[in-house]
């Protein structure tokens, strides 16, 4: 029983630093299309999620029609595969015809 403990124990501790290292910070102002095109369908969506929760707070809207989102999504993703220097918040713009919000002065 402690012979098994202790494996877990390892196999746990040796994960950990590669957990860590999948950590990513994002600043959505600054990211790319050519950044966007390279990531995974996990990370694509996370940030899709994230842009489109932070265009809809700037609206005041709460409501989210996911056939609707998953087509803007895939808009911005052919957008950006034509424009790899573009950001992703302008070519949201463009490939949308929206305003994003702009941070605010810190």
């Amino acid at each position: 029983m402690s012979r098994s403990i202790i494996l877990l124990a390892a196999m746990l501790a040796a994960a950990a630093p590669a957990a860590a290292q999948e950590k990513m910070t994002v600043d959505m102002s600054k990211m790319s299309c050519a950044e966007l095109t390279k990531l995974g369908f996990q990370d694509f969506a996370g940030i899709t999620m994230w842009m489109s929760g932070y265009y809809n707070a700037s609206v005041g809207s709460t409501v989210i029609d996911l056939y609707e989102f998953a087509q803007a999504a895939k808009t911005v993703k052919d957008y950006c595969a034509t424009s790899p220097r573009a950001t992703v918040m302008s070519a949201a713009e463009r490939a949308l015809g929206i305003k994003m919000p702009r941070p605010r002065a810190r």
